[in-house]
């Protein structure tokens, strides 16, 4: 094993999120230092949940579900009554017209999108079957995508605040109707001193960064130019880049299988 080898890898991923990759990376026998740089912090305000109620009554003929976190916000919409008018976890305290019951219920004849196999695997585990499975970027949402089968089509896409602008014009020329219901938005979390020291001082092997927000972070803290840095896609390597970060690799595919790879060719593990 080389130097880099015995150095942990980081994998600033939100909590809950980069599963795959992290179980990829120890079965490849390497370290790994799961600290996340983002939280995603639902966003139960009255038009995510007026957005659940118009799926549960039928209205929608799509669904479309962006990753693993967005079906957990989905899910917390279990029918139980909030008559406090409690802040949600995002701060907001919500409206008096929307504290009362709201399930997530998904209609038969919905036709379910899920952007990832994670995001699969999380609806599965509600009893949401996913018709269509897409590569996990944002990219994919609006290119794996059929045309609308009629004009107007109505489509409801549950997704993160980050999401990138162009996704819900992308989908509207492809003839849907788009109703967009932001369920969480990522937040910077503060930083471990030690962890920073790190990556100034070359503690890690290698940084594996799968989103652009986080690069963009990233990019902020001083990287020791030694350790290898490895991107999901074109996008997050852009943003690296924009942030003056030297970037030694990139996946393939924009998949977190893909990106263990990455990392494993640029750490020279046989």
């Amino acid at each position: 094993m080389n130097d880099a080898t015995t150095l942990p890898v980081l994998v600033p991923a939100p909590a809950g999120s980069a599963t795959e990759l992290i179980a990829r990376l120890r079965e490849m026998g390497l370290s790994v230092d799961h600290s996340p740089f983002l939280e995603l912090r639902a966003q139960r305000d009255t038009d995510t949940r007026r957005a659940v109620e118009a799926l549960a009554a039928g209205r929608f003929a799509h669904l479309v579900v962006d990753s693993r976190r967005a079906a957990e916000v989905l899910a917390s919409y279990d029918g139980s009554t909030d008559s406090s008018g409690s802040a949600d976890s995002s701060g907001s305290a919500d409206s008096a017209d929307s504290r009362h019951e709201v399930t997530f219920a998904v209609p038969e004849g919905v036709a379910v999108t899920a952007v990832g196999q994670e995001t699969a695997t999380a609806l599965r585990e509600l009893g949401v079957i996913a018709a269509r499975v897409t590569a996990d970027s944002d990219a994919a949402i609006a290119r794996d995508l059929p045309e609308a089968s009629t004009a107007g089509e109505s489509l409801l896409l549950v997704c993160g605040a980050a999401t990138d602008a162009s996704v819900r014009p992308a989908l509207e020329a492809k003839g849907y109707t788009v109703t967009q219901a932001t369920a969480y938005r990522p937040r910077s979390v503060s930083l471990d001193a030690q962890l920073v020291r790190d990556l100034r001082l070359r503690g890690y092997g290698a940084l594996a960064l799968t989103t652009p927000m986080l690069a963009s972070l990233a990019g902020h803290l001083g990287i020791h130019r030694d350790i290898r840095v490895l991107t999901r896609d074109a996008a997050v390597t852009a943003a690296a880049e924009a942030r003056g970060l030297v970037v030694h690799g990139e996946a393939t595919e924009p998949t977190e299988a893909s990106l263990a790879e990455a990392v494993r060719r640029a750490l020279a593990v046989v």
